[in-house]
């Protein structure tokens, strides 16, 4: 699982960007926000535990679904924010992604969001487990936003699919048990985020450019 793998922090840097060769390429964003299946979609799996309720309308980042997590008497919040690959030159496609993320983490944290607190999953991880091609995860506490209104802490990860979009996922709650790690920092496999951890894969396309469901 993507949170027992050792994680490698994403530097968002500015040097980055003025060194890179794609600097003077870079243009309109990458991405933007996913409006219809036709442009991007993913599958949800919802599980006894999960109930999707209306999205809370906030000036942070768009919501796409959201899903009430409930279980062991702890409850919390599930969402997706689904933002559309626009495409472009691929040489500048890390800088895009990181700086999409960096703006997010901000916006959904309320407050600038240290870049040592981003870590990476490891690439084939994140094929096997949603079929996307590489990620990141956050953990936000005390967020002063009005996306995370009503809740102490986050956890927001982000996964990209190349020629589809980028999935924000963020589980949202006020009690670290939802999480399950215990004092030797294991996670226990009966807490409400582990159990509903692989709760979405991106989808296939079939050779006319159909999604292909499962």
């Amino acid at each position: 699982m993507l949170f027992n793998k050792k994680s490698v922090v994403i530097t968002i840097l500015a040097l980055f960007v003025l060194t890179s060769n794609c600097f003077a390429k870079i243009g309109a964003s990458r991405f933007k926000i996913t409006e219809s299946e036709k442009e991007f979609d993913v599958i949800y799996y919802v599980s006894k535990d999960m109930k999707s309720v209306k999205n809370k309308k906030n000036p942070d980042v768009d919501v796409t679904q959201t899903f009430q997590v409930k279980k062991n008497k702890l409850k919390g919040e599930l969402r997706y924010s689904l933002f559309t690959d626009c495409g472009g030159d691929d040489c500048d496609l890390e800088i895009q992604y990181a700086m999409w993320v960096y703006m997010c983490l901000n916006n959904v944290a309320g407050y600038e969001v240290p870049g040592d607190a981003i870590s990476s999953f490891n690439d084939e991880d994140v094929k096997y487990e949603f079929n996307g091609d590489f990620g990141c995860t956050a953990f936000i506490q005390d967020p002063k936003s009005e996306y995370a209104k009503g809740y102490k802490y986050m956890m927001v990860e982000f996964f990209y699919k190349k020629d589809q979009g980028l999935v924000m996922r963020t589980f949202l709650f006020n009690d670290v048990a939802f999480v399950g790690i215990d004092e030797q920092g294991m996670i226990s496999e009966d807490s409400p985020l582990f159990s509903n951890y692989h709760s979405f894969k991106f989808m296939e396309k079939d050779e006319s450019g159909n999604f292909i469901e499962e």
